[in-house]
């Protein structure tokens, strides 16, 4: 069989946009089958208004309003706030990543970890493990002090 030429595929692309083309505007019977998009675009739902902007936030400019007009008006956006207990914890994490990445990289440095792993005495592990557990709960309170200024600024500043 030939292959159909450029103007042949067109004229059957013309034709399959034809037969598939949807009418938005149609009313549904209930034997009518329709595909699920159709019946969202028949749906005579009105539309609702934009929601109002959240208290703190300025409205944005409309389309009517000229944009000099709309900054001129609008009041400055507040400052994004840091999350200074994320940039702890993200340290903390980077840092285990990093001494793994220098862990796993190099055989020598694998074998200086396992090395020094087996040389801790077995009555200093119980020592060891409540010494991290130390830091860990050390962690959390300085992310807590850190949560409460970053309360208290917020509550200064309005």
């Amino acid at each position: 069989m030939p292959e159909p030429t450029p103007d042949e595929r067109r004229d059957d692309a013309e034709r399959l946009a034809e037969t598939t083309r949807l009418d938005a505007t149609a009313r549904l019977d209930d034997d009518t089958e329709t595909p699920a998009f159709d019946r969202v675009l028949a749906d005579e739902t009105p539309l609702t208004p934009a929601p109002s902007p959240a208290p703190g936030f300025p409205a944005a400019a409309t389309a009517t309003a000229p944009i000099g007009e709309a900054a001129a008006t609008s009041t400055p956006l507040p400052r994004p706030t840091i999350r200074w207990g994320a940039l702890v914890w993200a340290l903390l994490f980077g840092t285990i990543a990093g001494f793994t990445l220098w862990t796993l990289v190099d055989l020598q440095h694998r074998d200086e970890v396992l090395f020094w792993i087996a040389a801790v005495p077995m009555q200093l592990v119980p020592l060891y493990l409540l010494a991290a557990a130390g830091v860990v709960v050390a962690l959390f309170g300085v992310v807590g002090l850190i949560r409460r200024g970053e309360r208290q600024r917020r509550a200064a500043r309005g």
